[in-house]
């Protein structure tokens, strides 16, 4: 069996491999999350650097060619995560597509001069801006100073961790939906996990799967999420025909001390969670996770590399079933 290369659209590479040296405890989030910040004003350039590598080289060697994974920008990491990762993506770039994301992890409410500090991301060369829902008291107006942003530097990517609480009083996904079809934004909105949606009412999520189909944006699962939350009505989304991407999420840190990158293992996890068996939904698997993005500058640069991945499987259900490392893989750099 052969494919041309995997594609995970959401992960965390600057917080990534923090575990080991540091020590992973079973803690509730808000104290994981305490941690996390800790270690984000300790570490510097070249921790982060040397972290964020080991996350690139693991996805690689499983025959990953597009990574697109947020960078926190705040006070505690400052610029120095994007500056790291700006260098690996120079570094990688004849091997895989690193796409960054500017990301508003810690709410405008805990630090307001993030705002002014994503203006300065935002010129240093990403290739989108990232906001999280969930972290200010009005989800509303962060998901309009995401979008004002956005517009201003004219950006790919524009996403957003959305619902990440799963509570029914945490439901910002109908706004997104209106916002990104009001501006007429499509497939450049991701919504990350949209674990509300699962909670609320059956008539509520359909009328508001129904708003998401017809704004164009896209979803974005993660299956590790399901260790600590509900994953997302998934096939209800895929049904109405909105398109779905898989990503990594978190590799080795204080929310996810596992983590390979090796796409066909979270495949292989949402297919488990969700019920992906027949032979049709085992394609729409393989379908997610190598679909290249419909963006004209990333298969520009995806088009410079040519990758050519052999597996020794039979069947479809195998491949997943095993999720094995290429048995081989050729790559060739197109000047």
């Amino acid at each position: 069996m052969n494919y041309s290369g995997w594609k995970n659209y959401h992960a965390h590479i600057d917080k990534g491999f923090l575990i080991p040296p540091r020590k992973y405890a079973d803690a509730p989030a808000p104290k994981r999350a305490e941690w996390t910040r800790k270690a984000k004003k300790e570490m510097t350039i070249f921790e982060i650097k040397e972290s964020a590598t080991k996350a690139i080289e693991k996805m690689y060697y499983y025959g990953t060619t597009y990574v697109r994974t947020h960078v926190d920008i705040d006070p505690l990491f400052e610029l120095r995560a994007l500056e790291a990762l700006l260098e690996l993506k120079e570094e990688w770039k004849d091997r895989l597509v690193l796409d960054l994301v500017a990301f508003n992890q810690e709410g405008f409410d805990r630090f307001p001069e993030t705002e002014y500090m994503l203006k300065e991301a935002l010129e240093m060369g990403v290739s989108g801006i990232g906001g999280h829902t969930s972290m200010d008291k009005k989800g509303k107006e962060h998901i309009d100073k995401i979008m004002s942003l956005a517009e201003v530097y004219d950006v790919d990517w524009i996403e957003f961790h959305t619902d990440e609480t799963g509570r029914v009083d945490d439901f910002h996904l109908p706004y997104l939906a209106q916002v990104t079809k009001e501006r007429e934004l499509k497939d450049k909105v991701t919504a990350i996990h949209c674990c509300s949606l699962t909670n609320v009412d059956d008539k509520t999520a359909q009328e508001t799967i129904e708003a998401v189909a017809e704004s164009g944006m896209t979803v974005t699962t993660c299956p590790t999420a399901i260790a600590t939350r509900s994953l997302t009505r998934v096939k209800d989304l895929a049904k109405a025909g909105v398109t779905i991407q898989l990503g990594s999420d978190n590799l080795r840190d204080f929310f996810n001390p596992l983590g390979s990158g090796n796409m066909l293992q979270y495949a292989q996890l949402l297919a488990y969670v969700s019920r992906f068996y027949e032979a049709e939904e085992l394609e729409q698997l393989l379908m997610w996770i190598s679909r290249t993005p419909n963006n004209q500058r990333v298969q520009s640069e995806l088009a410079k590399v040519t990758l050519d991945l052999q597996y020794d499987c039979k069947s479809l259900s195998e491949l997943i079933a095993e999720a094995p490392a290429p048995a081989s893989f050729k790559i060739e750099v197109v000047k």
